[in-house]
């Protein structure tokens, strides 16, 4: 019979902090392993923050259990350490060279588990000329070039909007944990595992044709805006209601049959328009044309026009729009969760999708420290007597 978890049997500690370190933890979780947050012993003490960080922790903390631990504390270092000789792998994102100042390098881990996986994240990596360097989501898209590219010709280089080095970064690190696990397995491999991952490399890594492109020709991709080279017509229009979508027309059967659907067939032979190389040369032109005709028409108008004959185009939506979409609703993009500090709330339902062992919520995010008594006294043996000592001595 198959397991109802995917990574049924993994154990992780998240020792990370802010983004990029929880949510591989979360990616893992959703997955089904079993992943130990660690947190501060004054948390517990507190008001798990403004109602934001309430709901941020409702996301990242689902399906995670929860202990407290100060690891600074000579105590509470040995205590990790107990931990990770039943443990597969280890998160920290803090700067380089702090766990070793804790005694918690990865040669000390391995002292309690040679087989240990430490996956550390930071702006800049564990080695080179900047990895003293803070680093933070923003830094890492400048450094990785993405920043750069995002933005109007004529305007000042802008944020994406998301905090995809973060994100991306948390994404890797799930990803080579997992890797890192099957090589253990696969390969009786019985050496301490590091995985070192730079919020600027992740960037890096999503650059595309950026680098042979520059190497082979001397291109230096600028800003774009909305547009792309080679890719006319394809853009964003806002129509007669205000709303906003994106028409990507870029075989020459998609801008046939856009002329049909925006009733102006005549534009598919115009010499101005005719071909990619005539609508490449024309742009402004064809640009000026389509955005006046969509801003005479009404959006449920226009998308039904684009459907019918089969022109890619799809709306820019914010997030009501999504929560609202019949698409997110039947495919069950939206989960809702019963959290201990915010109530029902909605989130992203756990992805990727499965048929077997699906990942999903299995939990809502926990209280600090709810599970120090599975873990430290069901888990490592702690002596009731003990866990009061710790709890008194704000170890635990």
């Amino acid at each position: 019979m198959l397991h109802d978890r995917l990574l049924a049997g993994v154990r992780f500690i998240d020792a990370g902090q802010a983004i990029a370190g929880p949510f591989a933890g979360s990616l893992l979780s959703d997955l089904g392993a079993e992943v130990i947050k660690v947190e501060l012993p004054s948390v517990a003490h507190e008001e798990v923050g403004n109602p934001a960080t309430k709901v941020s922790r409702s996301l990242e903390y689902r399906n995670k259990k929860s202990i407290t631990l100060d690891m600074r504390k000579p105590e509470g270092a040995a205590i990790l350490k107990r931990l990770i000789g039943v443990s597969d792998a280890l998160v920290e994102n803090y700067s380089p060279g702090t766990m070793e100042k804790w005694g918690l390098g990865l040669d000390q881990l391995a002292e309690s588990n040679p087989d240990i996986i430490m996956l550390r994240v930071s702006g800049y990596g564990q080695t080179g000329p900047n990895s003293h360097r803070s680093g933070w989501d923003r830094i890492g898209q400048a450094y990785g070039g993405l920043i750069h590219v995002t933005g109007e010709p004529d305007r000042p280089p802008a944020h994406p909007g998301y905090m995809l080095g973060d994100y991306l970064t948390g994404l890797f690190g799930a990803l080579a944990v997992v890797s890192a696990i099957v090589h253990r397995d696969s390969q009786d491999c019985h050496e301490p595992q590091l995985i070192d991952l730079a919020l600027y490399e992740s960037i890096f890594r999503f650059s595309g044709p950026m680098v042979p492109e520059f190497d082979k020709f001397g291109i230096i991709q600028q800003r774009l805006g909305t547009q792309r080279p080679g890719r006319v017509p394809g853009d964003q229009f806002e129509t007669r209601d205000g709303k906003w979508l994106i028409v990507l027309a870029l075989r020459q059967t998609h801008w046939v049959e856009l002329t049909k659907a925006i009733g102006m067939p005549e534009l598919a032979t115009d010499p101005r328009f005719a071909e990619i190389g005539d609508r490449m040369d024309h742009v402004p032109e064809l640009t000026a044309i389509l955005k006046a005709w969509f801003a005479a028409h009404d959006y449920d108008e226009v998308s039904g026009l684009l459907e019918k004959y089969r022109v890619p185009f799809g709306p820019i939506y914010d997030v009501a729009d999504i929560l609202q979409d019949p698409h997110y609703i039947a495919r069950e993009d939206i989960v809702e969760v019963d959290d201990p500090y915010v109530g029902t709330i909605k989130q992203p339902a756990p992805f990727p999708r499965l048929s077997h062992a699906s990942p999903r919520v299995y939990a809502p995010a926990p209280k600090p420290g709810q599970h120090n008594q599975e873990i430290y006294g069901d888990l490592l043996g702690f002596s009731a007597g003990e866990l009061e000592a710790l709890t008194a001595a704000e170890v635990i």
